[in-house]
């Protein structure tokens, strides 16, 4: 069978994968936790009844195997699967003889299998641990000390603390082979300060523009050019949830603004009392330099 084209989606960008199918029915464990909750729902559904109607017909296939069932009349066996399948038993329909006993006793044990597995998958899908980590949605090339410096930073969502957080900055850019050839390259970017003991409010992430960063010397226009992308990760031990979290983030070369800076967003009260200022986490202004 000829498999379509699969869309993935990396960040920002939109990759396309050929000569593989959507669904690989060898790996249900993954489709079963990577489908939405809609379809998640659909499918338990079409399970749900699907075996109820299996069980209905192999009652339907022998008449007079269930009390007071009504003879050619399937809802009657189906209703009665979905009552034995539920471990309900109103009272009303029973297995009239061996045969009957047999597969309801056989449904009884699968019903309390498959509602262990799916009550197992629900779980699954409901404490699989998320960040609340929120990144700036733009980067932004501006002075740092002496130089410039690459800066884009992250604040933790939740009322909670992030411990033992480490960060990873990367750069995606295409590289020029001299035999005509492009090839898609990774770039690590060092960081002023990889990680911190504990992300309480906002964290920022630094990378100074010196003779050694691959920035040196690049403009917006070369970004651009390059198919250049950032990829910024964060992973730590989130306190709230004890849970081990990652987060992950990217920017197109659009998002990464030069001669810009961020405003602010950190104030301390006359009480002491740090405030952060949420509302205003992504914005930034051009930079103001001084005429001479």
């Amino acid at each position: 069978m000829k498999s379509r084209p699969i869309r993935v989606h990396l960040g920002d960008i939109d990759a396309i994968k050929l000569g593989m199918h959507r669904f690989d029915l060898r790996d249900p464990y993954y489709i079963v936790l990577t489908i939405s909750w809609p379809m998640f729902f659909a499918l338990a559904v079409s399970f749900y009844l699907t075996a109820n109607l299996c069980f209905a017909l192999a009652y339907f296939a022998v008449p007079g195997c269930i009390n007071n069932a009504r003879p050619g009349v399937f809802l009657d066996h189906f209703f009665f699967s979905i009552e034995t399948l539920a471990t309900v038993g109103y009272g009303v329909m029973s297995p009239a003889n061996i045969y009957g006993h047999i597969v309801a006793s056989t449904e009884i044990i699968f019903g309390l299998m498959s509602m262990a597995v799916i009550t197992g998958l629900v779980f699954t899908r409901f404490s699989r641990p998320r960040s609340r980590l929120m990144f700036s949605r733009v980067a932004v090339v501006g002075p740092y000390d002496e130089y410039n410096a690459l800066m884009l930073r992250v604040v933790n969502e939740r009322h909670g603390t992030v411990a033992e957080a480490s960060a990873r900055l990367t750069l995606l850019r295409r590289t020029h082979l001299p035999n005509g050839k492009i090839l898609r390259r990774f770039i690590d970017l060092q960081l002023e300060r990889p990680s911190t003991p504990v992300i309480s409010l906002s964290w920022n992430l630094i990378h100074r523009i010196d003779e050694q960063s691959p920035f040196w010397g690049t403009t917006a226009a070369d970004l651009e050019r390059d198919g250049g992308m950032l990829i910024a990760s964060i992973k730590g031990y989130d306190e709230s949830i004890s849970a081990s979290v990652v987060a992950r983030q990217t920017y197109p070369a659009r998002n990464v603004l030069f001669d810009h800076e961020f405003i602010d967003v950190v104030d301390q009260l006359p009480t002491g009392e740090v405030v952060l200022d949420v509302a205003r986490f992504h914005d930034a202004v051009p930079v103001v330099r001084a005429i001479t």
